[in-house]
């Protein structure tokens, strides 16, 4: 008789909520059910290049301690987007991206 493990996958602590994309030299945020936040090319360049967090009129920008995500807090709420999608966006690679609440 062959026994069964079952593994019971937890929540993830993110929850996918938004998209952003590439607008000129900006990148545009849309937070579903929030609205539409822009971050300025020339600062979206210094917090991926790790010089720091920025506030802007909406909200506040910041690189997570590993560098991988991009965290914005908005009106009290966190949100994040992985750096590699932010990149790629910003480069021309892909459209658009995925912004996550996070939980």
């Amino acid at each position: 008789m062959s026994q069964f493990i079952v593994n019971e996958k937890g929540e993830s602590g993110f929850e996918l909520c938004g998209r952003i994309i590439k607008e000129n030299e900006n990148l545009v945020v849309f937070v579903d059910e929030v609205g539409r936040f822009e971050i300025p090319g020339r600062v979206l360049g210094c917090i991926l290049a790790g010089l720091g967090d920025e506030e802007l009129s909406w909200g506040r920008v910041r690189l997570s301690t590993s560098g991988r995500g991009l965290y914005l807090e908005i009106n009290e709420m966190s949100y994040a987007v992985p750096v590699s999608r932010v990149r790629a966006v910003m480069e021309g690679r892909n459209r658009k991206g995925p912004v996550s609440l996070v939980r």
